[in-house]
């Protein structure tokens, strides 16, 4: 009976060792996959803090007696996340009657 030296693999033996880097190689990609995924959603996060730094909202009149109340979007007195406005619309706002600026976050542009 034949053995083949050590240097000379069975083809099935070879096809293991394939399989076994391929597995390896696929966890690798999946773990930079995870990890790009997890830096896009922190930047998301990012971008979504710096529009709100820069960004204004209006509070229903109904809450105030009457009167609408413009807030900075980071306000802590008015802390719902629906329509933010950009500098050109709270400069509108605060032009309109009825709509006055928060006394505490003081939103004026």
């Amino acid at each position: 009976m034949y053995d083949p030296p050590p240097s000379e693999l069975s083809r099935l033996a070879r096809l293991r060792v394939v399989e076994e880097y391929q597995a390896h190689q696929l966890e690798r990609t999946r773990a930079v996959i995870r990890e790009l995924e997890a830096e896009q959603e922190r930047q998301r996060e990012r971008d979504k803090k710096r529009r709100i730094e820069v960004s204004w909202k209006l509070q229903p009149s109904l809450a105030n007696g009457g009167v609408t109340l413009l807030h900075r979007a980071n306000c802590g007195l008015y802390t719902k996340e629906i329509g933010y406005l950009d500098a050109v619309e709270a400069q509108i706002a605060m032009g309109e009657p009825g709509i006055e600026c928060c006394q505490v976050c003081r939103p004026q542009v």
